[in-house]
């Protein structure tokens, strides 16, 4: 099992999550090496219990990663741990951080000179033109216009990014399903 293919399974664990999963890599160094352990040694994780261990310890009755790895090779994404080059750095500074972000499209180094846009998707006119205006300037000075994929503000910010030719990411919080 690889790195990436060790940290999308415990992504996919149930109740795991990354503050769970980064007090684990304290105590093991490695996402393959968290896999492999036994609940009796997880569970003297801080936070993890016995439940939550035999949940990691039998990942395989959780997670389907075969089919898991099938759908993202179809939708055509990436994954970033944040042990990726390309994975936001100040997102991974954050204290949960999601363990790995699906990716359709590319992202860049120039994409961590970035700024994030979002707000009501029933804007004013107002906030609407402002959007556009703020977004347009923010992305033909060189920065990635981040927002969601909602209607109203998130709308406008890419809408403008788009507009001035420069790069633009939505991040869609819910994951690929």
């Amino acid at each position: 099992m690889t790195r990436t293919e060790a940290y999308l399974v415990l992504n996919l664990l149930p109740k795991i999550g990354p503050v769970r999963v980064r007090r684990l890599l304290e105590r093991f160094g490695s996402p393959e090496r968290i896999l492999l352990a036994r609940a009796g040694e997880i569970a003297g994780v801080e936070s993890i219990g016995l439940d939550l261990a035999e949940t990691v310890a039998r990942w395989e009755d959780h997670v389907d990663l075969p089919r898991e790895q099938s759908r993202i090779r179809e939708l055509g994404l990436k994954l970033l741990t944040r042990e990726d080059d390309l994975f936001p750095p100040l997102l991974a500074q954050v204290p949960d951080a999601p363990l790995l972000l699906y990716v359709w499209g590319e992202i860049t180094k120039r994409d961590h000179q970035a700024v994030g846009i979002v707000g009501s998707r029933g804007a004013t006119a107002y906030g609407m033109a402002m959007t556009k205006k703020l977004s347009f300037q923010i992305s033909y000075a060189g920065f990635t216009v981040i927002s969601g994929l909602a209607r109203g503000i998130d709308t406008a910010a890419h809408e403008a990014a788009v507009a001035s030719k420069g790069r633009t990411i939505a991040v869609i919080g819910s994951g690929i399903g």
